[in-house]
């Protein structure tokens, strides 16, 4: 039990704090280190045109800087990789999801959400983001580049 504890506290401690961009690439997601646990803020947000007003959260609130994303480390998976589980809220409607965060190889951002069994989940891989973010949380690279259908 203190083994796997040690474990689980060593990969927490070795994530690397990023920028990732939802698979639609509406939102770019700042993951840090929160405590023990992981949190993910919007940081960035794709208007569809230029001098469109930031989007609100369900409450009438902005949307730069919601926190949607809180995970806690648990036991490696399959190929020993980190996870996290924890929750995941969107902020257009306050709905919450049960979520499970992995990493791959790549540095993309394996996101599982679902309600009640992870079976009846959707996994979305959100790939590292390299662009810039400016004041305010405008994405100006994802502008008009949304995902059909998003």
């Amino acid at each position: 039990m203190a083994a796997a504890s040690l474990a689980t506290s060593a990969r927490a401690d070795s994530f690397k704090p990023g920028y990732w961009v939802s698979t639609g690439r509406e939102i770019v997601l700042q993951i840090d280190p929160c405590g023990k646990d992981l949190c993910g803020f919007i940081a960035g947000i794709a208007l569809d045109h230029p001098g469109d007003a930031m989007p609100q959260d369900w409450r009438g609130r902005p949307q730069c800087g919601f926190l949607m994303l809180r995970v806690a480390p648990v036991e490696a998976g399959a190929n020993n990789a980190p996870r996290w589980k924890g929750v995941l809220q969107d902020p257009r409607n306050g709905d919450v999801y049960r979520t499970t965060v992995k990493f791959d190889a790549a540095g993309n951002l394996d996101l599982h959400g679902y309600i009640g069994l992870p079976l009846l989940g959707r996994t979305q891989i959100w790939p590292k983001f390299h662009g810039r973010i400016l004041p305010g949380c405008h994405a100006p690279s994802l502008d008009g580049k949304r995902a059909p259908g998003k």
